[in-house]
């Protein structure tokens, strides 16, 4: 059994930039920072974390003039919820 490698988080933050902004779609880290900021409550001394961790896992790349571009996720939130309870070994 697959296990959920991301986290459950990281994924609806995923999710949320999605929606705001689309795949494979630039925005900037002001832009970044808000969306962090006003849905995940993330202090402002440590959403540079967020980034570093995001682009860890395969969700975000930054680019050279810094802005960020939401990358095509392996788990759709809103579409896989029986493949997130598996994973998590709930069903």
């Amino acid at each position: 059994m697959e296990k959920l490698k991301i986290g459950l988080l990281y994924i609806s933050l995923h999710n949320q930039l999605v929606k705001k902004v689309g795949i494979n779609r630039s925005m900037s880290r002001k832009d970044f920072f808000c969306i962090i900021g006003k849905h995940f409550l993330i202090p402002k001394n440590i959403r540079i974390v967020i980034i570093e961790e995001m682009k860890e896992r395969g969700l975000i790349k930054e680019e050279s003039n810094k802005d960020i571009t939401v990358l095509q996720g392996d788990i759709n939130l809103e579409e896989d919820s029986n493949k997130i309870y598996k994973m998590a070994g709930l069903f």
